[in-house]
C-alpha cells in the first residue's frame, strides 16, 4: 500500500470511530468517561486554586446576601483597612499585593512575645484615645493616631519566646450583627512562607450588662466559635471555605438559652515563625434555619449612657480550638 493510500485508510478509520461514538450516544450508550478533576484543577475566580474539593463544593452555593464583612478585600482605608482593627507595624501589616485588588494583610509571628505585648498595649491605648477625639472615627483624624512601631528586636532558635510560640496573632474584623437563623459561609485566600498552618476563627458574642464599682458596664462575651484550619498552606495563594451555624450555639446564661448577637472574623497565625498573608475574606448568608431563639436569658437594662462594650479578658487568650 502506498503512503497516500495508507493515510486515506487511517482517516477513514478515525471517521468511522467518530460516527460509531455518535450513534452509541444517540442510542443511550454511556459516553467515554472523562478524567475526574482533582483539587489542582478546581479554581476560584481569578485562578486561585481551592485547598480541597469541599471548599470548591461550598463555593458553588448561591449566596443569599452580599458580603456582610466590611472591606473584606482590604482595599479601603486611610491608615489601616476600614472595618478592621489597626495594623501595629510589628506583627500586622497592610501590604500591597493579594488576590482581590491591590492590598492584603500580612501577619508576621517572628517577634519577641514581650515586645509584641508592649506594642499591643500601646496601640490599644492610642486607639481608645483617638476614638474619643474623633467621635468614634479615628481614621478621620488628620494624622495617623497610632504611634510608629519600635524597631523589631532580634530573635533566635528555638523561637519559643516569640509570639509564634506563645500567643499567636489575631487580626480582627469589626463586629457584624447576627441575622437570626442564618447559615453563613466564610471564605478567605491565604498563603505563607513559614511552613506553618494559619487559621481563621469566626466567633460570636453576646452583650452582658453588669454593675461594677465603676458603674454600669457592657461586656461582649463569647457565645460560639467556629475554627477553620487553612491547611494545606504554602507559598501558593489558595481559597478556603466552610459553613457556619451560629444559631445552633448551645451556650446558656443564668440557666437559660443564649443566642449570639454579633459575629467577628479573626485571622490567626502562630507557629512556625514567619509571614502569613490573607486576602478576599467573605462572610455571606447561604441559607436559613429555624430562627426561634427560645426565652431570652435575663439581662439588666443598660442606662442611657452605658460604657462601650469590652471584649472581656478571656477573649484575648490563646484560643481554645473547637470543631
Amino acid at each position: 500500500m502506498t503512503s497516500a493510500a495508507r493515510t486515506c485508510a487511517q482517516r477513514a478509520a478515525v471517521l468511522a470511530a467518530l460516527v460509531l461514538a455518535g450513534a452509541l450516544c444517540a442510542a443511550g450508550a454511556p459516553a467515554p468517561r472523562q478524567a475526574e478533576k482533582g483539587p489542582a484543577d478546581l479554581l476560584a475566580p481569578g485562578g486561585i486554586p481551592f485547598d480541597n474539593e469541599e471548599s470548591y463544593r461550598l463555593m458553588q452555593m448561591k449566596p443569599l446576601s452580599a458580603n456582610v464583612l466590611a472591606n473584606g478585600s482590604f482595599e479601603l482605608g486611610r491608615y489601616w483597612p476600614l472595618g478592621w482593627e489597626p495594623t501595629d507595624g510589628l506583627t500586622t501589616f497592610w501590604i500591597a499585593g493579594g488576590t482581590d485588588g491591590a492590598r492584603a494583610i500580612r501577619i508576621f509571628t517572628d517577634v519577641l512575645d514581650a515586645q509584641w505585648t508592649a506594642r499591643e498595649k500601646e496601640v490599644n491605648a492610642a486607639l481608645d484615645a483617638a476614638r474619643r477625639r474623633s467621635n468614634g472615627d479615628p481614621q478621620s483624624l488628620p494624622a495617623d493616631p497610632i504611634p510608629p512601631p519600635p524597631e523589631r528586636l532580634p530573635t533566635s532558635p528555638p523561637y519559643y519566646n516569640t509570639v509564634a510560640g506563645l500567643h499567636g496573632v489575631h487580626y480582627r474584623s469589626d463586629y457584624v450583627k447576627v441575622v437570626p437563623g442564618a447559615v453563613y459561609r466564610f471564605c478567605v485566600d491565604a498563603r505563607t512562607e513559614a511552613e506553618g498552618e494559619p487559621k481563621a476563627f469566626i466567633k460570636s458574642f453576646y452583650d452582658q450588662t453588669m454593675q461594677t464599682s465603676e458603674g454600669v458596664r457592657t461586656v461582649r462575651r463569647d457565645a460560639y466559635v467556629a475554627q477553620m484550619n487553612l491547611d494545606p498552606c504554602d507559598k501558593q495563594w489558595r481559597c478556603y471555605a466552610r459553613l457556619l451555624h451560629p444559631w445552633e450555639s448551645k451556650a446558656t446564661l443564668a440557666g437559660g438559652p443564649l443566642k449570639p448577637e454579633w459575629l467577628q472574623v479573626q485571622l490567626y497565625a502562630y507557629w512556625k515563625p514567619g509571614s502569613y498573608c490573607f486576602d478576599n475574606a467573605r462572610l455571606e448568608i447561604v441559607g436559613m434555619q429555624e430562627a426561634e431563639p427560645g426565652p431570652p436569658a435575663p439581662k439588666p437594662a443598660p442606662p442611657a449612657a452605658a460604657a462601650p462594650p469590652d471584649r472581656g479578658a478571656e477573649e484575648d487568650q490563646f484560643p481554645v480550638f473547637e470543631p
